[in-house]
């Protein structure tokens, strides 16, 4: 008996630790780069978080936005993610590409009509649609990018 409660006594406090440790770890966004209105921090930047702010300053700089709807359980989304910040610098560097969060930013999704995670949106300088696309990897992206 005197093991078992050093068995549970060890457990309680593995499980302590781990709630300390982990408590905050998913609820941080993956991509802290946000509020940001300064046109040289904008121009050096090609990858950032979505806010209204953002997409006012890629469209006042007259860049064509690209909006890549996201989740963090989205497996094929990590993946491009990951592919966009290892070789960004094959994409179009006049592109602005704002991520948002799919699974929070209702306001987003129903003002572009975004109904599935991973669905990527080209909008020209002055903020019109031109292409739409679900899924995909980095070279299908480059690809649609050159089509516009």
């Amino acid at each position: 008996m005197k093991l078992f409660n050093i068995f549970i006594a060890i457990s309680l406090v593995a499980i302590a630790i781990g709630f300390l440790f982990f408590r905050n770890g998913f609820n941080k966004p993956q991509n802290t780069v946000s509020n940001t209105n300064s046109p040289v921090l904008m121009d050096r930047l090609n990858y950032i978080d979505y806010t209204e702010q953002n997409l006012e300053s890629a469209k006042r700089n007259g860049r064509p936005v690209l909006f890549f709807a996201a989740t963090i359980w989205c497996q094929t989304c990590q993946a491009l993610e990951k592919e966009i910040k290892e070789s960004g610098n094959s994409l179009p560097p006049d592109v602005t590409i704002l991520k948002v969060d799919y699974d929070n930013d209702k306001v987003m999704n129903n003002k572009y009509r975004v109904t599935s995670q991973h669905t990527l949106i080209v909008l020209d300088k002055n903020g019109n649609e031109v292409k739409r696309w679900i899924g995909g990897n980095l070279d299908l992206l480059i690809q649609q990018l050159q089509e516009i």
